[in-house]
């Protein structure tokens, strides 16, 4: 109950925190489409609103002193650092002070000049300088970024008619300010950058949070969670995506409308060219749908073009046609975070695959019974029992009796936040047990095994920490291991062991338990790798300067083509998984049927002396010792041999028990011992091949699986009758 609550609580806070970054992401997005809408327009062509103006710093005599090189600007920041060594003995740097300041200055171009008013809260504009001063002095590091007189920048401002300035401490819409020595465009991709990454990051929070609601309400069922997934990540894409589209839309035309109504009423020719440029990139923007119809829709009544000649409009588009939108500049930094994006939602596809198909397993796998067990994979619940022949283990750090236990001492070192805890010494030891229930027990050799471990011991002493877990007698447990043929003496019995094949798991949780414990880490990881995709795909939309709200909607369609590719594969890889049993199964038949052939030359040279006078008898052991038929190559000649082979080991016992000379023979003894032995393992053997080819040919018929084996070559495989 409380798992589910825990998952519940982490549901809600992932969507609120998708709400938060869909929120934050959007509007920068926003922004940057505004900004890219927005003409250089010159000087003399401002009236009122937002603009985009390029030019020359003049201080005007009002200037103020850097802190470091005391030079005269109007605007710095500087930063002091100092090196220091930390705990481990690692050289850092820590900053110790910083601050920035800016005053007003007059910016001009080849039209006009135009004052700029700073604001007194100078952290509500955005300042890019280049450093002009660096000085290392011993351990301490002084760093200055400045613009001074005569440095030609890049502004996104706002413009007041009535006092002829611009105004960084007021910006209509959501724009903030902008003063650099780069280029808008710059600024902008580093915003567009930051904006994929919080979209992305929101479709992932949301995702996992689909997935821990999905956890929360006992769903493990992967095909509900596909649908469940599509369809409310497509929904929330499209529906968050066009409701931002709309507002995006809504701001352009506020925007617009200022800059209208200023250009107007200044009766300036060339502040009306500025607003068809304006217009021309407005319309520009909306060559896609859904800005297309959107766009067509408030044309007429939000978006209407000033009335200029047709030849300088199209002067003024032919222009704007090299007009780029913000880029990423760094486009090693798009492609390393795409590619690294890319490697880990591979690596959590591979979790995702591997929790999921396990979880398939246990829900494939029927629970049996120790009495009639079958060679090959098997689940079973039962008791651990130890004995004297199977004995329990004593812990090494509490003394505990257990048959596995894991511990490890760890040492603190470091201080304050550099404080860690270190490995001194681990390890883990397990020793054979039985594994009862009602119909018997089996021997468990639990090396290499998943092991929940039921209990666990931490203690502190100094700075030195002992933690162990281990897993007592008398529990009971659930088990999914591969029953093999054991080893030597006893190799005509079972003992539950290691496969390569899949993960051999000891718990004391039920069978339910770890189905939807299977299923969780399987739905999360699935939702992480999903965010993970995204990032990679919003990422490279960025480093092309192609992300808008209608490209961030198309991305969206990596969900359902990355789900089915995780559903076809996992299908797939289930088909294959079974198709091995059964190969792996049958060649070990085939090893025994080898081991069977290879008795009988040796007995041909003991009792052809005995036997002379059985020609018809000698004759069918020659054609034994002659001919050795496979499983594999020719399953109904395998199937004629043994039928045979009986029949001639029946009649050599008979003949056998009426020698007393043959009889004695030590050759004649070990062939009826090891004969007798295969026949065990045969049988244990034909029993597990048959568990799974029904397991295989049962999955073959079923949906979707069908389709995969029609297309892919799974066929019917044939029971092993003898």
């Amino acid at each position: 109950m409380l798992k589910r609550l825990g998952f519940g609580l982490l549901s809600v806070v992932l969507l609120a925190g998708a709400w938060f970054c869909f929120h934050w992401g959007f509007s920068q997005l926003s922004d940057i489409r505004q900004m890219d809408r927005l003409p250089l327009s010159p000087l003399s062509a401002v009236t009122q609103g937002v603009y985009a103006v390029q030019g020359t710093i003049d201080d005007d005599g009002k200037t103020i002193t850097a802190p470091y090189s005391n030079d005269r600007v109007i605007y710095y920041q500087y930063r002091l650092e100092e090196e220091y060594t930390d705990s481990e003995g690692d050289r850092k740097t820590r900053t110790l002070e910083s601050g920035r300041s800016a005053t007003p200055f007059i910016l001009y171009d080849s039209s006009r000049q135009r004052p700029v008013l700073t604001s007194p809260n100078i952290g509500s504009i955005k300042w890019s300088a280049p450093r002009t001063y660096h000085q290392k002095n011993g351990r301490r590091i002084y760093t200055e970024y400045t613009l001074r007189a005569g440095d030609r920048i890049q502004m996104l401002a706002w413009y007041d008619y009535r006092q002829k300035r611009f105004d960084l401490s007021h910006m209509s819409s959501n724009l903030n300010p902008i003063v650099t020595n780069e280029t808008l465009k710059a600024e902008g991709g580093q915003n567009l950058l930051g904006a994929s990454l919080l979209i992305s990051a929101a479709t992932g929070m949301l995702a996992v949070s689909l997935a821990a609601a999905l956890v929360m309400v006992g769903i493990h069922r992967f095909w509900v969670f596909v649908t469940v997934m599509t369809l409310g990540l497509l929904i929330a894409l499209w529906s968050i995506g066009t409701l931002h589209l709309k507002r995006d839309w809504q701001n352009a035309a506020e925007l617009y409308a200022e800059r209208a109504e200023g250009a107007r009423a200044a009766n300036n020719p060339g502040a009306l060219e500025d607003l068809y440029a304006h217009y021309a990139l407005i319309k520009a923007s909306a060559a896609q749908w859904p800005d297309s119809l959107l766009f067509g829709l408030a044309e007429k009544t939000s978006f209407r073009p000033p009335a200029i000649d047709p030849a300088v409009a199209t002067r003024i588009e032919s222009r704007l046609t090299d007009t780029s939108n913000s880029h990423i500049q760094q486009r090693w930094v798009v492609f390393t975070i795409a590619g690294l994006s890319m490697i880990i939602t591979v690596v959590l596809i591979w979790w995702a695959l591997k929790a999921i198909r396990f979880k398939r397993l246990v829900e494939f796998i029927p629970t049996s019974q120790t009495q009639g067990l079958a060679y090959g994979i098997t689940e079973l619940f039962g008791m651990i029992n130890v004995d004297d022949d199977k004995p329990f283990l004593t812990s090494k750090l509490n003394g505990q009796k257990c048959v596995a236990y894991r511990y490890e001492v760890e040492e603190r070192r470091g201080t304050g936040k550099n404080a860690k805890w270190v490995t001194v010494d681990s390890g883990t030891e397990d020793t054979l047990f039985w594994l009862e229930d009602n119909s018997g027990r089996v021997a468990v050799n639990p090396q290499y095994a998943r092991i929940r471990f039921p209990e666990k011991k931490v203690r502190r002493t100094g700075r030195t920490r002992y933690t162990e877990y281990w897993l007592p007698p008398f529990r009971n447990v659930y088990c999914l291991g591969f029953a093999g043929l054991a080893d030597h003496e006893d190799a005509d019995r079972l003992i539950i062991k290691n496969s390569d094949d899949f993960d051999f798991l000891i718990t004391t949780q039920e069978e339910t338990d770890v189905v939807k414990g299977e299923g969780a880490s399987g739905f999360m990881l699935t939702g992480l790798a999903l965010g993970s995709s995204l990032v990679a795909g919003t990422v490279l939309l960025a480093g092309t300067s192609l992300l808008t709200p209608l490209d961030l909607i198309q991305v969206s369609l990596i969900v359902p083509i990355t789900l089915f590719i995780i559903t076809l594969i996992l299908h797939y890889n289930g088909l294959v998984f079974l198709r091995n049993r059964v190969d792996k199964t049958r060649a070990d038949i085939d090893t025994l049927l080898q081991r069977r052939h290879d008795l009988w030359p040796r007995l041909m040279e003991t009792v052809k002396g005995y036997l002379s006078h059985e020609q018809k008898l000698l004759a069918a052991i020659g054609k034994l010792r002659s001919h050795s038929s496979s499983l594999t190559r020719d399953p109904s000649s395998a199937e004629k041999q043994l039928v045979f082979e009986r029949e001639v080991v029946n009649a050599l016992n008979s003949r056998i028990e009426a020698n007393p000379d043959l009889k004695a023979n030590a050759l004649v003894k070990t062939f009826q011992q090891q004969m007798q032995r295969s026949e065990e393992e045969l049988a244990l053997l034909r029993n597990g091949y048959n568990d799974s080819i029904e397991l295989y040919n049962n999955q073959i018929q079923k949906l979707p699986d069908l389709f995969l084996a029609k297309a892919f070559g799974f066929k019917k495989v044939d029971f092993f009758r003898q």
